[in-house]
């Protein structure tokens, strides 16, 4: 039983998280700017093409998902990193409690998309974001972590169909 909880609340949200920051710094280098572009209070508007439907755009967002929660302010900045690894902290110990499979890797996603992006408010006060598909009408721009936690939410939503057990019981 250890072994997996080490599995999923250490070694894939490891994973994940050196995905997402290797791949917000490579964009940072692509582009030729400091890693710390976004604490540094610079709106960078960097734009690359890319063939398909898929661009990169480098975007400073210092609110959360869905462009929610927009502007800058110390305590907001704080608030939203504390929160984040508070909620890791809470979703490891809920990761500990559910037993299936879909549940488990859901959890693990969810904490490795907050631990991604709390690193980088607690670093440089914004989420470094830049997957862009602007051109097929999706209009927010996001990363890796925002990608893991979006299909980790998908997956607990999927479990809470699947399940025997209900989540809300854990």
């Amino acid at each position: 039983m250890k072994k997996k909880l080490f599995l999923y609340s250490v070694l894939i949200p490891l994973g994940i998280v050196i995905i997402d920051q290797w791949t917000k710094f490579s964009v940072t280098q692509f582009f030729n700017v400091p890693i710390n572009i976004c604490e540094m209070n610079l709106a960078p508007g960097k734009y690359h093409a890319l063939s398909g439907p898929m661009d990169i755009s480098l975007v400073c967002n210092p609110g959360i998902s869905w462009g929610l929660l927009q502007g800058d302010g110390d305590f907001k900045r704080w608030f939203l990193t504390i929160f984040a690894f508070l909620m890791s902290g809470i979703l490891i110990y809920m990761l500990n409690k559910t037993e299936d499979f879909l549940s488990k890797i859901s959890f693990s996603l969810i904490i490795s998309g907050a631990i991604g992006n709390g690193i980088d408010r607690f670093l440089f006060g914004a989420v470094t974001d830049f997957i862009d598909f602007s051109e097929i009408g999706f209009r927010w721009v996001f990363n890796v972590a925002d990608t893991s936690i979006t299909c980790g939410v998908i997956g607990l939503i999927l479990a809470s169909f699947t399940n025997k057990k209900n989540i809300s019981d854990v």
